[in-house]
C-alpha cells in the first residue's frame, strides 16, 4: 500500500488511526515511497493543522 492511498483513506474519513500512522511510518522507515506520497503527507499535515483531521486517539 502507498502512502497516497493511505492519506486518501484518512481525508475521507477524518480519522489517522494508530495503524495507518503506523503503516505510513513503516514506508518512510523502508524508503519505499515516491513524490506523490510526499505531497500526500504534505496535505495530511495542512489538514491537521487545520483541524479537519484527528487522531484517532484524540478526544472527539
Amino acid at each position: 500500500m502507498s502512502i497516497r492511498k493511505i492519506i486518501d483513506e484518512v481525508l475521507q474519513s477524518l480519522v489517522l488511526t494508530l495503524q495507518q500512522e503506523s503503516n505510513i511510518n513503516q514506508i518512510l522507515w523502508e524508503r519505499n515511497y515516491d513524490p506523490s506520497d510526499l505531497e500526500a503527507l504534505d496535505e495530511l499535515v495542512e489538514a491537521i493543522l487545520r483541524q479537519e483531521v484527528r487522531a484517532a486517539s484524540d478526544p472527539c
